[in-house]
């Protein structure tokens, strides 16, 4: 049975189910270069076809999302109000809050009476037999099928998708069961995205700049201020909001909000966010006592890495899971899956790869460098190569095989160099026009990456996809310190021999050279520009950034630019 998933919403998808096992997945963006596009994924969907050797005439059912009613439903709304009625606020601040309540609610009723049902009818005129899932049901998939469990707690949590904006669930003997849910108004993505805003960045694009800069300060005065916006109700297992509370509305713009913490420097706003999302989500985790031993995890909130450590640290919880495509881009695979079950009443496979995108050959990669004018040889053994000039100091552009699928390169679109030179950080940035307030990421050979982390053992599947940071060890900093974050974190890619074959090779030839089993693996993009797709999107992104090697396919460019630190 082959079945087609497709999401729409931001980072919009395609991936392809083919008897249970998943053989390929495709963001939009990469192909039109549109970061974080939404809409009918049209190119992606012909390629995860084209990649998994089919046709649309050879699909059985199209999987997707959005399953809701037709208009949301006023009582959460009306017991909101209530609340804020009976509270101690303002009369204008009681007034502007029921005005995020109405606003809210007209928003639900338009998005859902109007935008999702357009992109499902646009789906439907593909002429095939049509699932349709919850958001939120189809990232507990995402979550629960993807890990090796059969049995687990699965928690999703993001901005807000149909009607509700978390949801807690069980994972038993291959099928779903629902415990609770948070409504959109109590929305742990919009808490997290309004200060994102408010400190003057992009929300629902940088709140990985809040997370980086939270480990500047260690007591935030702006604590008592942010602890008010959001909390979490253990009676009935869902997340709060606190409008009552005059600061939290459930959207990115918040006047409210930005006026409270001018005050305050943004590193002390962003410790005080993480600290306080760190607090609820473990308060809810805490919870669920024996019952969250494994703990799978999907929706934008858990691109957070720091967060996923921290849950992991709790101590009735022994494993974390996270889907790597854990924001709504990953929503095409946990249709895909709950298809998959439904239609068959097996569980489908779990995640091994997400190497799933496409990919070039020689002939093809040749063809390209030979139209471009740089120079560039064919080398035998590729990946020795590559290490040798990652262990003589040389900054390296890596394109080689299937694209990755998610947020994280790991290794096939990446940028590579070595782990020694802290300011690595500062001069590579500019070259590649970003502005990042934590490390790169290193790529670190299995067999010692005990030896450079603390308590892997629990998240190793977490790492395997780079979605989880970890305490590092002394020899970790000693050796990898341009790694190793401020509060001597790192989130690294344990890079497998099984797994990641030729990024292993690399490593692991740099390690006989140097010693050490870590290199910098940083995605391979420009600012603001989604991940690298074709040859010809990594030749541009090489001459913009002016980087002297691109290793692609069996081939070495050197564009003779000269790294000057």
């Amino acid at each position: 049975m082959n079945i087609l998933g497709v999401s729409f919403l931001s980072d919009a998808s395609a991936a392809v189910l083919s008897d249970g096992r998943l053989v390929s997945a495709v963001s939009e963006e990469r192909l039109n270069r549109i970061k974080m596009w939404n809409g009918i994924p049209d190119q992606a969907i012909q390629t995860a076809l084209s990649l998994a050797g089919i046709t649309l005439d050879d699909v059985d059912v199209i999987a997707t999302h959005g399953a809701a009613p037709v208009s949301p439903d006023a009582a959460p709304f009306r017991a909101k109000e209530q609340m804020i009625k009976n509270s101690a606020l303002s009369t204008e601040r009681q007034n502007a809050q029921l005005l995020n309540i109405r606003s809210r609610y007209d928003h639900e009723s338009m998005v859902l009476g109007s935008r999702t049902p357009g992109y499902l009818k646009e789906i439907r005129k593909l002429n095939k037999p049509m699932r349709v899932f919850a958001h939120h049901e189809a990232h507990a998939a995402s979550a629960y099928y993807g890990s090796e469990w059969d049995e687990c707690l699965i928690l999703t949590a993001d901005g807000w998708g149909e009607d509700a904006s978390a949801t807690l669930s069980r994972g038993v003997n291959g099928q779903l069961e629902s415990i609770s849910r948070s409504h959109t108004f109590d929305s742990l993505g919009y808490f997290y995205g309004s200060v994102t805003k408010a400190l003057g960045f992009i929300p629902h694009r940088h709140e990985g700049k809040v997370l980086g800069l939270a480990a500047y300060c260690k007591k935030p005065r702006s604590y008592s201020t942010i602890k008010s916006m959001v909390d979490y109700d253990i009676d009935n297992q869902r997340f709060i909001g606190c409008m009552e509370n005059g600061i939290y509305v459930p959207r990115f713009e918040n006047p409210h909000l930005k006026a409270c913490i001018q005050e305050y420097s943004r590193e002390d706003v962003s410790s005080a966010t993480q600290q306080r999302l760190e607090e609820v989500v473990c308060s809810c985790v805490e919870g669920l006592g024996a019952s969250a031993r494994r703990l799978a995890l999907a929706g934008g909130i858990f691109a957070n890495v720091k967060l996923n450590q921290r849950l992991l640290a709790l101590p009735n919880v022994e494993e974390v899971f996270v889907f790597p495509n854990m924001g709504d881009g990953g929503l095409s695979v946990g249709a895909a899956w709950l298809a998959h079950v439904q239609e068959t009443g097996h569980r489908p496979d779990s995640l091994r790869t997400i190497y799933l995108g496409s990919q070039e050959s020689d002939a093809e990669i040749s063809s390209v460098l030979s139209e471009s004018g740089l120079p560039y040889v064919h080398v035998s053994n590729i990946s020795d190569r590559v290490a040798d000039l990652l262990a003589k100091g040389h900054v390296v552009a890596r394109f080689e095989g299937r694209m990755e699928f998610g947020p994280r390169a790991l290794g096939n679109r990446s940028i590579l160099y070595h782990p020694i030179d802290p300011s690595v950080n500062e001069w590579l940035n500019q070259r590649l026009s970003r502005s990042e307030f934590m490390p790169f990421a290193p790529a670190t050979l299995e067999e010692s990456a005990e030896s450079c982390f603390d308590d892997l053992a629990g998240g190793r599947q977490a790492a395997y996809f780079m979605t989880m940071t970890f305490n590092c060890t002394r020899q970790m900093k000693d050796e990898a310190p341009a790694t190793v974050h401020v509060d001597g974190t790192a989130r690294p890619q344990i890079v497998s021999p099984v797994r990641h074959k030729q990024l292993y090779e690399i490593v692991d030839g740099y390690r006989r050279r140097t010693g050490r089993s870590s290199v910098i693996n940083t995605s391979f993009n420009l600012h603001e520009e989604p991940i690298v797709c074709t040859i010809n999107d990594a030749l541009r992104a090489l001459t913009a950034s002016r980087l002297p090697y691109l290793a692609a396919g069996n081939f070495l460019v050197e564009t003779n630019e000269e790294i000057l630190q």
